[in-house]
């Protein structure tokens, strides 16, 4: 929700996930380094994994590293909550050089999933009120996505979590190698775009639109909708007729309560009679949140669940009980 009038606007975090090795550091700096970029803090689980130049370090205390061109970088030493709080009190009272930070990103650890750290942001009234999830970036490594995925649960749920995915160090993979890897990504996650990259080399400006895809219907890939080796898979529903607010409220609730934590994400963009705007439905395992997005309704409602050994036919069966009569749209 939008603040209200008087209030400051809420802070965009950019959550950066991936495998050990994918160049989450690489891109993480990238974005320090861009050139008119936001100013920017950065939470990570170690300074040792961000080499940071030291022309570019102003100072730095138990915590807090600041940087020359006005971003700072802070780690995780406890909680992830405690810290975005002492990091926000801290933006308060202004005990930072200049303006305060404009955009947050969150580096997670190499074998971390993002969906606590979704919920972090999501679940507690103080941050949600401050902070708003701007999006997950994924990076994977071309030449081991794959296996990694087959191997390590942690892996496949950092690509199945992800708004916008990049499939890095591309030069390290040969073009079949790279149409595997993208389709091994494309079986966990039918709906984000998925950019090939070198040594993280990607447009910024292009990858953060990409990334908060509840402004617009997910994309539809049926090709993709098998789940991969590990058991996770994307679901995408789509329909034409008008879908019921409630019957989706109250059938979105049971599969989160019934599939618990094997439902990891669930998005969709939906056109409904009891709402003129658009219907967004954003879910991270049983958190779900149902609100007015942007623009008409979509001609075509859709909504992709991603999750582990997913039934197709009982979610396309329930999700058709969801219909409204046709005449109500």
């Amino acid at each position: 929700m939008p603040p209200a009038g008087g209030e400051a606007p809420r802070v965009p975090v950019l959550l950066l996930a991936g495998f050990l090795g994918s160049g989450k550091t690489t891109l993480l700096n990238r974005i320090l380094t861009a050139e008119g970029g936001a100013r920017t803090a950065v939470i990570v689980n170690e300074f040792g994994e961000v080499p940071i130049d030291g022309k570019l370090v102003v100072r730095r205390d138990e915590e807090v590293v600041e940087l020359a061109n006005g971003c700072i970088c802070c780690t995780v030493r406890g909680d992830l909550a405690e810290t975005l709080h002492r990091l926000l009190a801290r933006r308060r009272r202004r005990l930072f050089r200049g303006a305060p930070f404009e955009r947050l990103v969150i580096e997670a650890s190499g074998l971390a999933s993002p969906g606590p750290a979704v919920q972090t942001l999501q679940l507690d009234a103080e941050l949600a009120a401050a902070l708003r999830v701007e999006g997950v970036v994924t990076l994977a490594h071309a030449a081991h996505v794959a296996r990694q995925m087959a191997e390590h649960p942690e892996a496949a749920e950092q690509v199945a979590y992800a708004d916008a995915v990049v499939l890095n160090h591309a030069d390290a993979a040969s073009a079949a190698e790279l149409d595997a890897a993208e389709a091994a990504v494309r079986a966990a996650n039918a709906h984000a775009p998925v950019v090939r990259a070198v040594r993280a080399e990607v447009d910024l400006d292009a990858l953060l639109a990409a990334a908060p895809v509840a402004a617009r219907a997910p994309e539809r890939d049926p090709a993709a909708a098998a789940p991969h080796t590990c058991g996770v898979g994307t679901v995408v529903l789509s329909t034409e007729r008008p879908v019921s607010l409630h019957a989706l409220k109250m059938w979105l609730h049971f599969v989160a309560a019934r599939r618990t934590w094997e439902l990891m994400r669930v998005k969709g963009l939906l056109r409904c009679p009891e709402s003129a705007p658009p219907v967004v439905v954003q879910g991270v395992y049983q958190m779900l949140e149902l609100g007015p997005g942007e623009g008409p309704p979509p001609a075509e409602s859709v909504v992709v669940l991603i999750g582990r050994d997913l039934d197709r036919a009982e979610l396309e069966a329930g999700f058709a009980r969801c219909l409204a009569d046709p005449e109500s749209a």
